[in-house]
């Protein structure tokens, strides 16, 4: 059974816990109230939005338990804070060891892999809109290790004034599309830091993202070459009329963890790609050489 994303978008909620289950209370007190359950073995992440909800201890220690990130979110749809479990995988203290002691000449490798996998994704969504793929692909080849020459900040540059005009910018704060986008990018990250706690790795400790205050960098790094199929939906929704993170656009980036993408491993789910990706990289930081597996981006957006 594939997870599924719970997000609590408005109005006042209390979650607790009930049984095997996730109870979401909603309009607590008032004779509209209503009741919700979410079997836990069912929940990949829960993201919240409204700044009414509340919760009780027993919902948090279990969310916890399963290693179920619980995400809160600005009124940007930006994540502002988390609930990450102190227990995880079995082998997470001898896997947290290895990431210390990284070597760099393997973290720029690994850095290498992610960035030439984001540009060749996000090659794949500028040929879908009908643009040339030549200098993102171009791009792509010229990446050296730890992206030393800053070939992704060059082509972001190139990639959004392609994909939307030439006043967008990107940014937490910036006009729409940006609301989308950050929401969009929040399912993404509590998916990747979520397997990432699972395969035994801690997602503060970053390949290339390196900040004292962001407790997930390692899970900002991993979710780079995954952005494109976020951005892809992002842009459906635009070109549709969508300009807000309306229930509909929620209901279509949620949708995005659920798409089918092809692997040498079959047709999986992206939260499964997502997965695999993520025990790879544990993979190798405890064997010392770079094992990473990323899926083609002609193939998570083709």
């Amino acid at each position: 059974m594939e997870r599924r994303v719970l997000d609590v978008a408005e109005g006042r909620r209390y979650l607790y816990k009930k049984r095997g289950s996730l109870a979401v209370v909603c309009d607590q007190g008032t004779p509209e109230a209503s009741e919700t359950l979410v079997p836990f073995d069912e929940i990949e992440s829960v993201i919240v939005h409204t700044p009414q909800a509340s919760y009780s201890n027993g919902a948090m220690l279990e969310l916890a338990r399963r290693g179920i990130p619980l995400v809160c979110c600005d009124e940007t749809h930006t994540p502002a804070a988390w609930l990450w479990p102190v227990q995880g995988n079995f082998e997470q203290g001898r896997r947290m060891m290895a990431q210390v002691a990284l070597h760099d000449e393997l973290r720029d490798d690994l850095w290498a892999d992610i960035v030439r996998a984001k540009l060749e994704a996000q090659a794949a969504v500028v040929r879908g809109e009908g643009f040339s793929d030549d200098v993102l692909l171009e791009f792509a080849r010229a990446v050296l290790p730890g992206d030393r020459g800053n070939v992704e900040a060059q082509a972001a540059r190139l990639y959004w004034k392609l994909l939307f005009d030439e006043r967008f910018r990107r940014r937490r704060f910036g006009d729409e599309p940006n609301g989308l986008l950050n929401y969009g990018y929040a399912i993404l990250r509590a998916t990747v830091a979520r397997q990432l706690c699972a395969a035994g790795l801690h997602p503060s400790l970053g390949l290339h993202h390196h900040n004292r205050f962001n407790p997930f960098c390692l899970a900002d790094d991993l979710m780079e070459p995954f952005r494109p199929v976020v951005d892809s939906a992002v842009i459906t929704l635009w070109q549709s009329g969508c300009e807000g993170v309306t229930a509909k656009a929620k209901s279509v980036l949620v949708a995005v963890m659920s798409e089918s993408v092809w692997t040498e491993r079959g047709t999986a789910p992206l939260s499964r790609c997502i997965e695999w990706t993520a025990q790879s990289l544990a993979q190798s930081v405890v064997e010392g050489k770079n094992l990473l597996c990323l899926p083609k981006g002609t193939v998570l957006v083709g």
